[in-house]
């Protein structure tokens, strides 16, 4: 086993999101004096260095166990880097590749899966910043031939589409044999266009891919550009991040996390950027952990929307899902947690942030190779979301 774990560094900065579904919070998120920047780490007093050394061993063990027990799952490479007032905690175990067997390092890239969504939603609430749309106007305003590709039944809000309350089936399980893409997002749509709906707008809360299928439609047709060039521009661009960028772009990722399945036969796949994420905007994105907990860090903060639309981006109120975030119940404030859960093939990850940016904490791991997981809410990822909260609730 390969493995590097770091100790505490008085990095100040704090934040934490969740992802997956569990509790709901009994309250609204309060204000709280910004978050340090991440990326400036500054001297701990004696004082502080004390406090380290004596309260943040139990997050340390939740996190510790989590990644022993995905690593004896059979997991290749567990990356994980939690920050909170106490400090700052990282652990990067495995191995980079089965094939050369280099060390995984913290920075190294992975795929992100369903966080990309959060990205897409971010754009979306730039058009509505800018006031080219509104949350409640009907996708087909904007998109006439939507309803030729797929048949809704009745107006479908954006805002149903962010939270995923439109009703859309989702992709991922179609019945339709969809191999290995890429995919334009019409085919992604369209793999779905015979599948029931659950309801329209205003549906209960159902997790569905093809959501922003639709909403990638949408964004390429008002900025006139690819998602994947306007996620870059909103998202990335911003923050002066590095290594966040969309599967299929060039230059591509330099120190890419290797994930594994394995066919029915027992053949081991490398799931390393396939042609099936490219230019997706449910799973394309790349990052590291490092570069997650950045990124959320300033949406929370309000770096990369006003205030007011991050706090739009958290509702509704008491749901988990919000509009591109997932929202988790912190205990240690009585708040929540906001982020999101990510799932790809091979793949796992996740990035979380208080409400009131003190703590946070992401994950990245390469699975156990076992056949393609479906969908955003399998058990592996609702045990990093448990996991992840547990370390943040004893992080305070």
């Amino acid at each position: 086993m390969q493995a590097a774990v770091h100790g505490f560094s008085s990095s100040g900065l704090a934040i934490a999101v969740a992802a997956a579904a569990l509790v709901a919070s009994l309250a609204g998120c309060t204000g709280a004096p910004d978050p340090p920047d991440q990326q400036s780490p500054t001297v701990q007093s004696t004082t502080a260095a004390s406090a380290t050394a004596r309260a943040p061993r139990a997050f340390v063990g939740v996190l510790e166990k989590y990644s022993a027990e995905m690593r004896a799952g059979g997991a290749t490479a567990v990356i994980i880097q939690l920050k909170s007032r106490l400090g700052e905690w990282s652990s990067a175990e495995g191995v980079r590749s089965l094939e050369t067997q280099e060390p995984v390092q913290l920075t190294d890239q992975t795929h992100i899966g369903d966080i990309t969504t959060t990205m897409v939603a971010v754009s979306v609430m730039k058009l509505v910043e800018e006031g080219k749309v509104q949350l409640d106007d009907p996708i087909q305003k904007y998109l006439p031939d939507f309803e030729n590709v797929i048949k809704p039944p009745g107006p479908i809000t954006i805002r149903s589409l962010l939270s995923h309350r439109s009703g859309m089936p989702d992709y991922w399980v179609s019945p339709i044999h969809m191999g290995d893409g890429p995919f334009t997002h019409e085919q992604r749509v369209s793999f779905v266009a015979g599948m029931p709906w659950t309801g329209g707008s205003g549906s209960l809360y159902s997790y569905s891919a093809t959501n922003y299928s639709a909403l990638a439609l949408l964004v390429e047709k008002l900025r006139g550009k690819d998602i994947g060039a306007v996620i870059h521009d909103d998202n990335v661009v911003p923050l002066a991040l590095q290594d966040t960028l969309m599967t299929g772009e060039e230059p591509g990722p330099q120190r890419m996390l290797h994930g594994y399945t394995r066919t029915e036969t027992g053949e081991l796949e490398d799931k390393a950027l396939v042609p099936f994420h490219h230019g997706s905007p449910d799973t394309g994105m790349i990052s590291t952990v490092p570069e997650l907990n950045t990124y959320f860090a300033a949406l929370q903060k309000g770096t990369l929307l006003t205030l007011q639309s991050v706090q739009e981006m958290h509702h509704p109120k008491y749901e988990t899902f919000g509009l591109g975030l997932v929202r988790q119940y912190d205990s240690c404030s009585n708040n929540d947690y906001f982020g999101h859960v990510g799932v790809a093939r091979g793949y796992a990850a996740l990035a979380l942030i208080s409400a009131d940016g003190s703590r946070q904490v992401a994950m990245a791991v390469a699975r156990e190779p076992v056949p393609d997981p479906v969908g955003f809410e399998d058990w592996r990822s609702l045990e990093m979301a448990e996991a992840a909260v547990n370390a943040l609730n004893v992080a305070c």
